[in-house]
C-alpha cells in the first residue's frame, strides 16, 4: 500500500516519481529499489521498467525534475544581474543570491518547509562519491563553470584555488543550512524559525559574501 500522499488522477509515471523521491530521500540510492518504489506508488513493477528501464534512470529523472527548474531560475537571475551591471563585474552578493535564493521556493511547501525536498538535499552529504559525481556531471558541472566565470570577474585578485574552495564552502553551507534548518530552531530555543526560509537564505548570502571577499590564510606547509 502506498505511504506517499498522491492526489487521485495522478498518472502512473508521476506516481512512480513521487514515490521514488520519498524513498530516495529516506534511504539513499543504495536503499532505493524499483520494487519498493512501485509498492509505495501502488503500481506494478512492469510499469517502472516500461517508463524508466532501470533504477538509475528513475532516480536521475526524479532529480532532473527537481533540479532543472532551480538551475533555470539560477541562470536567469545571474543573467539579469549581468545585464544590470552593464558590463561591470557582478557583485558577489548578487552572484550568491542567484545561486542560493532559488532553493527557497523549491524548499517551501504549502504548510511550511517541504520535508521531502529537505531530505533530498540532505542526501548530498551521505551518498557514495561515485553517485554524487554522476549527479554533478549531469546537473551541475556546466552551472558551476557558468557561476565561476562571474566569480572570477568579481574577485580578480583571488587565486583559482581559493575561488574553487570558497565555492565549495558556499555550496556545502547552503545544503547544510537547508537540510538541517530545524537545528537552528532547536539551538536558538525558537528564535530562528524554520518557517521563514527566505530570511535564512538571505542571511546566508550576506554571511558567505563576507567570506568570499576575505583573502584565505596561507598556512605553513607543516601546519595541520
Amino acid at each position: 500500500m502506498s505511504t506517499t500522499v498522491i492526489p487521485k488522477g495522478t498518472g502512473t509515471k508521476e506516481r512512480i516519481l513521487r514515490s521514488a523521491e520519498l524513498i530516495f530521500g529516506r534511504h539513499g540510492y543504495a536503499g532505493t529499489t524499483l520494487r519498493a518504489v512501485t509498492a509505495d506508488a501502488g503500481v506494478n513493477l512492469a510499469s517502472a521498467n516500461y517508463h524508466f528501464g532501470s533504477k538509475e534512470s528513475l532516480v536521475m529523472e526524479m532529480l532532473r525534475q527537481r533540479v532543472a527548474p532551480i538551475n533555470k531560475e539560477r541562470v536567469q537571475l545571474l543573467e539579469k544581474a549581468k545585464e544590470e551591471a552593464k558590463g561591470k563585474p557582478v557583485c558577489l552578493e548578487k552572484i550568491l543570491e542567484a545561486l542560493i535564493l532559488p532553493l527557497g521556493g523549491a524548499a517551501r511547501g504549502p504548510e511550511g518547509p517541504d520535508l521531502s525536498f529537505l531530505q533530498l538535499v540532505g542526501r548530498a552529504f551521505s551518498e557514495p562519491a561515485e553517485f554524487l559525481r554522476r549527479v554533478h556531471d549531469t546537473f551541475f558541472r556546466e552551472l558551476a563553470e557558468f557561476f565561476m566565470k562571474e566569480i572570477r570577474r568579481s574577485c580578480p585578485d583571488a587565486s583559482e584555488k581559493d575561488l574553487w574552495w570558497n565555492l565549495h564552502f558556499a555550496i556545502n553551507a547552503m545544503l547544510g543550512s537547508l537540510s538541517q534548518c530545524r537545528r537552528a530552531e532547536t539551538i536558538s530555543s525558537g528564535i530562528c524559525e524554520v518557517t521563514d526560509l527566505d530570511d535564512m537564505l538571505n542571511r546566508l548570502v550576506a554571511f558567505l559574501a563576507k567570506g568570499f571577499a576575505k583573502p584565505s590564510p596561507h598556512l605553513p606547509a607543516n601546519r595541520l
